[in-house]
């Protein structure tokens, strides 16, 4: 980030979604608490080959989209459309109803995970078609972020995460959204780029991508509090999967256009990008659909180093 100035634009959000799976379906919420890694439950689990110990995404398992993920305290819910049974976790497992710590990489960090147990593997190898393991993120390890992160004098907690590739927090607008629909050929949604927080602006003249020079946003709250946004998101080709059919495209798009206009960060033009990463500046308070926010602070935004 670079030096920044006050701003003033108003925002609202539209839209919360959870992902307690990694790369399944996502869960909508009108509220929920900002946690040290993310909204409640975001990314705490994560599919994993039995095999090779890697981790799976629709990347590699395109079908995992297909994969329904309910919250139904206290119970986590998967299911899906070839599956005859509903596989029910535990929201917050017992020490004992853990395996035993095991480190999985994901992508530049050492995570700390333990497996769900025998009943999620046989589960996820029936619906995946090879051997897989569920790992919970262990509540005992911190996975802490130093890429990108803001000064520890403005942050009150250290920026970790769960499983997410990165930060624990994604944003997108529809403005933005609605922006990139105009270019690609098959509508989108915010579904294809998995976003934990959807805004909307109050104001119609809002333009498109303009979150890309945010560097800091202002919660409206009994008690203001703001995200950092750090930077904007390098997309995969997890936007290329049907999230009807749970197969990835065979056109290569919509990531064919977009690689014609959204290679757009100085720092790595080679990077499609949509959506930005961001952290809390402390946790404990609440976000909410219909929550307004202010852009307090802009800037440039520039990955010199990967993410």
């Amino acid at each position: 980030m670079s030096e920044t100035k006050s701003d003033g634009s108003k925002w609202t959000v539209s839209a919360l979604y959870t992902y307690p799976v990694k790369s399944c379906q996502g869960v909508s919420m009108d509220s929920s608490p900002v946690t040290e890694t993310g909204l409640a439950y975001d990314r705490k689990w994560m599919i994993v080959n039995a095999k090779s110990g890697r981790f799976v995404t629709q990347r590699q398992v395109p079908r995992l989209a297909l994969v329904r993920v309910s919250i139904n305290a206290p119970w986590l819910e998967l299911s899906a459309p070839s599956m005859s049974s509903v596989l029910k976790l535990p929201l917050r497992p017992k020490d004992t109803e853990l395996g035993p710590p095991t480190k999985v990489r994901v992508w530049y960090d050492d995570v700390v995970g333990r497996c769900c147990g025998e009943e999620a593997s046989l589960w996820l190898t029936e619906f995946v078609g090879r051997p897989m393991r569920l790992l919970y993120k262990d509540p005992d390890s911190r996975r802490l972020i130093s890429r990108y992160a803001p000064p520890a004098d403005l942050c009150q907690v250290p920026v970790q995460s769960a499983f997410a590739d990165v930060h624990p927090f994604h944003i997108v607008t529809d403005v933005s959204l609605n922006e990139i629909n105009r270019h690609v050929p098959r509508k989108l949604s915010p579904a294809n780029f998995r976003p934990n927080i959807v805004l909307s602006a109050a104001d119609t003249a809002a333009q498109p991508y303009d979150e890309e020079e945010w560097t800091r946003i202002e919660f409206e709250d009994t008690q203001r509090w703001s995200m950092f946004v750090i930077s904007r998101t390098p997309r995969c080709t997890v936007p290329n999967v049907d999230l009807e059919t749970g197969q990835m495209s065979t056109d290569g798009e919509p990531m064919a256009s977009l690689r014609k206009f959204r290679c757009v960060d100085p720092g790595n033009p080679k990077f499609v990008c949509f959506g930005m990463q961001a952290v809390p500046s402390n946790i404990g308070q609440i976000v909410c659909v219909g929550q307004s926010l202010t852009v307090r602070e802009r800037g440039t935004h520039s990955l010199t180093e990967p993410l």
